[in-house]
């Protein structure tokens, strides 16, 4: 009895320690193949672990597809800034108009400016009038550097600036309120009504606005006429420079 006992006893060590000789041989052949042998032991791994890799990947990424999309996306978006191009160019009277990209506005920049794409290697001066739509004044160029330049949008808060309202071409100081709107105090008899245009004197080219509301108040003498500009100016994404000397 006892020496069967011991046989069984024998067997079954020699059954959980063939395992683990097994284990330990692999792990000895892996560790001397990683120090002899690193880059056959690098694809070794790479080759048991792809499959695993391939089997985690989402099918549904498809990167040519995506790739392509992106394409069609960027053909869309030239071709609707060659149509805006093609349209502002179109509009302009005068050749030696300088179109400009503007590359930043609010509220990357200062309220009321804009940052463009031309500055003094493009002949550019403190004081040139910028349009839109080659004939809606919004600013002129308040600082120039060598390839970049600063717009002050008329529009800025607090700015005062002589212009004439309507048909009748009625002398008015008008205010800046920020954001492309401006306001004007005038006598309150004078027939100015919604609709009505708002230019610059001398600038005959020019639109500065358009009446949007006016408040008369029976109890005052004046009235307070509201405008803005036709466009909306954060909108825009080119603008047109004309010399200084050209725009008087």
């Amino acid at each position: 009895m006892k020496m069967n006992y011991e046989l069984r006893s024998s067997t079954k060590k020699n059954k959980i320690s063939t395992p683990l000789k097994i284990t330990f041989i692999i792990s000895i052949f892996l560790i001397i193949m990683y120090f002899i042998f690193p880059l056959f032991f690098s694809s070794f791994i790479t080759a048991i672990i792809s499959p695993v890799w391939k089997i985690n990947t989402p099918k549904y990424v498809n990167t040519e597809q995506i790739s392509e999309n992106v394409k069609d996306i960027m053909i869309s978006q030239l071709k609707i800034e060659n149509i805006e191009l093609k349209e502002i160019m179109g509009r302009a009277t005068n050749k030696n108009i300088l179109l400009s990209y503007i590359l930043k506005k609010p509220p990357y920049t200062a309220y009321d400016s804009f940052i463009i794409d031309v500055g003094t290697k493009n002949n550019v001066i403190k004081g040139d009038r910028v349009y839109v739509l080659d004939n809606i004044l919004i600013g002129e160029i308040a600082e120039v550097f060598y390839d970049t330049s600063r717009v002050k949008l008329f529009s800025s808060y607090g700015e005062k600036y002589d212009v004439l309202i309507g048909e009748k071409n009625i002398q008015a100081t008008a205010i800046g309120r920020g954001g492309g709107s401006f306001e004007a105090v005038v006598p309150r008899d004078l027939k100015i009504v919604e609709g009505d245009t708002v230019t610059i004197p001398n600038i005959s080219i020019s639109i500065f606005g358009v009446v949007g509301e006016v408040i008369a108040d029976p109890a005052r003498a004046f009235s307070t006429i509201l405008f803005s500009q036709p466009i909306n100016i954060y909108e825009q994404k080119w603008v047109q420079i004309y010399e200084k000397e050209q725009s008087k």
